[in-house]
């Protein structure tokens, strides 16, 4: 079964609230073992788990697409620290749905956990460095993994 990455982005549109703290995401990818490239759009419901004065945590939806075909869906939790007015640290992580293109990561069952750094640029958006790991948590036999660099914008509404 092939993902369509128009289908994942009005699934994720469709489904998004208009609550204040809410986060959407696109980023330029690269693949650090492979060379590839691709895109990615994110959908952050910010602070509907937790909310602190400089933290929050809630629910997320991503997609991704790669030049080579290669594609992931997921859904998971994603959080957000505050290490001044303008610069934050950020976390993810989400099981999904892969698709294999020219890429064979060993199954379609794959996690992906994210870490990366951001600057508020104004109060509606933010720009971040990314490095993100997928792998199928050796639930298959054959497990390698990719690791790549994510250059994301976020809107907050």
């Amino acid at each position: 079964m092939r993902i369509n990455l128009t289908t994942a982005i009005v699934a994720l549109v469709a489904t998004t609230s208009s609550g204040s703290a809410d986060t959407a995401v696109i980023g330029a990818v690269r693949d650090i073992h492979r060379g590839g490239y691709g895109g990615t759009i994110e959908y952050h419901w910010t602070e509907t788990l937790a909310e602190k004065p400089n933290w929050g945590a809630g629910w997320a939806g991503a997609a991704h697409n790669e030049a080579d075909d290669d594609r992931w869906i997921g859904f998971g939790v994603s959080g957000e620290y505050s290490l001044s007015n303008k610069v934050f640290v950020e976390g993810s992580f989400m099981p999904g749905y892969y698709s294999q293109g020219a890429t064979d990561l060993g199954g379609n069952l794959h996690f992906r956990s994210t870490i990366g750094i951001g600057m508020n640029i104004s109060d509606s958006y933010a720009i971040s460095l990314a490095l993100s790991h997928w792998s199928n948590g050796s639930i298959e036999r054959w497990n390698p993994g990719t690791d790549m660099v994510m250059l994301r914008l976020l809107h907050r509404y």
